[in-house]
């Protein structure tokens, strides 16, 4: 037995005990199907919210209105929700009304894909109304009920459906395939932030490639915060994605393989953290770079320098290593990582200087640390008093 499910058999255990319904739901029941690692459990009950709190000493009301409490039991957080049916979703994102009702099927109904439209009580009996469990077989997106009703609902599901064909390797059925197609423009109504964040989980996929493909042919890249457009055809697809190792690495090479012209404003309309844009923007600069300096790697860092020559050796089907290589070896002769390394500071420099505090300074600081990275200064104070004392009279 799962050791998560164990210790959440205990809540259901609690709920039923006082003569409710509760099962585990959602995802935590798709992954276990799949034998994957489960991050959370989700419960879903006919004890409304109310009663889900008398019955736990410790919750917190996070969804109460919509039927949703967290539990905590032993320093563990699970989500209940009471089984529900849902009115139209006038926002794109949560539906106008919710009725709470007590049939598990009529709760699982509202759900978006068939594999997460599965249930499981505490004996890992499965209650599978529309074929979740055989889609997963067959490695198969489909939606519950009519797919054009579940895109136009919440037109996040179609950023969903390519996620999960990314990171669980599935094919998007025919009919599914189709409504994503006609609803594809909703995505204009859905917050960046929202997107975005499937977008990420989408390119940390083993199949990237052939979700990014489907999202061009389906008429879908126009709609994203920044319209995307290969540079040319096929490099989407072909480019192996699993061989990057970071989020920043993924955001640079969306970059490379198509049409930007701002890379910055391209990651500012995507909404990412300033750290994230920072460091992307060094990574291209590393990717366009043909000749390295000691100097332009002290300034770029060799972790950036590393991450656009993969980029670089993925695009241009060139071996990483060999390079990866000479740039490490470049690196271990930089005597210092930072101008903290240096043994003098300003104050320091005043001193010998015998000057008032000015934009000199900087200036200094500027080719002392260009001296010492290219190797034209040892690293001894000594010799760097010596050179600062002849600063500006040569």
């Amino acid at each position: 037995m799962n050791k998560l499910f164990e210790e959440a058999s205990f809540v259901i255990e609690q709920i039923e005990s006082k003569g409710f319904k509760a099962y585990f739901v959602g995802g935590c029941v798709r992954d276990y199907c799949l034998n994957r690692p489960i991050k959370d459990i989700d419960i879903a009950s006919s004890a409304k919210p109310e009663e889900i709190q008398s019955i736990f000493p410790k919750t917190i009301p996070v969804g109460i209105e919509h039927g949703t409490v967290i539990v905590r039991y032993n320093h563990v957080s699970y989500e209940v929700t009471t089984f529900r049916k849902e009115d139209k979703y006038e926002d794109f994102r949560r539906p106008s009304k919710v009725w709470f009702v007590t049939n598990l099927e009529e709760d699982l109904s509202r759900r978006d894909f068939t594999f997460n439209a599965m249930a499981m009580d505490k004996n890992f009996q499965l209650i599978d109304p529309f074929n979740g469990r055989e889609d997963l077989k067959k490695q198969q997106i489909r939606t519950v009920g009519k797919p054009d009703h579940r895109f136009s609902e919440d037109p996040l599901r179609i950023m969903r459906a390519f996620r999960f064909m990314s990171v669980y390797d599935m094919r998007i059925e025919e009919k599914t395939k189709l409504a994503l197609k006609k609803n594809a423009p909703l995505l204009k109504r859905i917050s960046t932030e929202r997107i975005t964040m499937e977008f990420k989980k989408l390119l940390e996929g083993k199949q990237a490639g052939k979700a990014l493909q489907l999202m061009q042919d389906c008429g879908v890249f126009p709609y994203m915060p920044y319209p995307l457009e290969e540079i040319s055809e096929g490099s989407l697809l072909s480019f192996n994605w699993s061989s990057l190792k970071s989020e920043e690495q993924r955001w640079a090479a969306i970059i490379v393989l198509t049409k930007v012209d701002d890379e910055r404003d391209f990651l500012k309309l995507w909404k990412l953290p300033n750290k994230v844009i920072q460091s992307v923007l060094n990574i291209l600069v590393s990717y366009k770079k043909e000749k390295w300096s000691k100097m332009d790697l002290y300034t770029t860092g060799l972790n950036a320098a590393l991450s656009g020559l993969r980029i670089k050796c993925l695009v241009e089907d060139e071996s990483f290593e060999e390079q990866a290589s000479k740039l490490k070896h470049l690196a271990k002769e930089i005597v210092i990582h930072s101008r903290d390394d240096i043994p003098l500071n300003g104050e320091d420099i005043l001193k010998i200087k015998q000057k008032a505090p000015g934009v000199w300074v900087g200036q200094l600081f500027q080719e002392l640390e260009k001296e010492i990275v290219e190797g034209n200064l040892p690293l001894s104070e000594n010799e760097i008093s010596d050179w600062v004392r002849r600063w500006g009279k040569e």
